[in-house]
């Protein structure tokens, strides 16, 4: 059986890949040969991952955050192997969705013995072609990535998403854009198109979105007042949705997105353009270990 592991060396402040490091040194698997590949930068694991399409490993394995994970889905979307994350970054969204061990070696240790079960992945088009594995926001939560201060990030951690949101509710000018979806449109300042339920921080905004049931779950809102917004993530960070005349929640697998320039994107934690933007779903494609 042949493992490869694509790491992110800088993860996490490097921490996890030291210990995975450690680890293979002492390689206590016999049944498996492995090849350990660190990524040099942006979008080098997406690319080390589309390369081993020529020669498939049995199982490719992924220690990283969030980011380096959604390279490999936005570059080998359909895989032909079985893919395993071992957490190594700030949030680690996904990982806390799928029940994983955030430590990498169990979790490494797991995926050696676990089965793959095809996720749901988001499609960004029409022309990024970018794909999501939990979540693409529009508006405010975007804007709140595009303020973190990667110094900040690397010394606090996840504190520097607080922080920067923080001083986002006191800034942020709500810019309206349009969302159409399930035949209606809507006149939003913010939107979150969920592919599962957790978001960083621990915050809970869809809490029906489900990774396998061939569905996007979308929030809309079209309000503009900082105290009311300062208290709906208020009660999404106590696990507490919160409904009101401008929060609006449906279900669908595609979406139009459209506005001026300036209203910024994110999908699973990383920035990804400006509108336009239609947003889709491939049912069942990215073949992930779970527990």
């Amino acid at each position: 059986m042949h493992l490869t592991i694509i790491a992110n060396p800088i993860a996490g402040r490097g921490r996890a890949y030291r210990s995975l490091q450690r680890y293979v040194r002492q390689w206590p698997h016999p049944d498996w040969q492995f090849e350990l590949l660190p990524t040099r930068g942006p979008n080098h694991a997406g690319l080390l991952a589309r390369e081993l399409l020529a020669h498939p490993p049995d199982l490719l394995a992924v220690c990283g955050g969030d980011g380096t994970m959604n390279e490999i889905a936005t570059m080998v979307p359909e895989p032909p192997f079985p893919v395993a994350l071992l957490p190594a970054g700030t949030a680690n969204v996904l990982a806390r969705e799928l029940g994983l061990p955030l430590n990498p070696v169990r979790a490494l240790k797991m995926a050696l013995k676990g089965k793959a079960r095809k996720i749901d992945l988001g499609l960004l088009g029409p022309g990024l072609r970018r794909r999501f594995l939990f979540v693409a926001g529009i508006g405010f939560d975007a804007y709140v990535v595009s303020q973190v201060r990667p110094a900040l990030k690397s010394k606090l951690g996840i504190v520097a998403y607080a922080v920067a949101l923080l001083e986002c509710l006191q800034k942020y000018h709500f810019p309206e854009f349009q969302v159409t979806a399930g035949g209606r449109t809507f006149t939003a300042t913010s939107c979150l198109v969920c592919n599962s339920k957790r978001y960083g921080g621990g915050l809970l905004f869809c809490p029906a979105a489900d990774m396998y049931d061939g569905f996007l779950d979308i929030l809309i809102l079209d309000g503009r007042s900082r105290l009311a917004l300062a208290g709906f993530l208020l009660l999404a960070w106590l696990q507490r949705p919160m409904k009101g005349g401008w929060i609006h929640r449906l279900r669908s697998n595609d979406l139009r997105i459209e506005g001026a320039e300036g209203v910024s994107v994110q999908v699973d934690g990383e920035l990804a353009g400006g509108l336009p933007l239609d947003i889709g779903l491939t049912p069942a494609a990215f073949p992930l270990i779970i527990p």
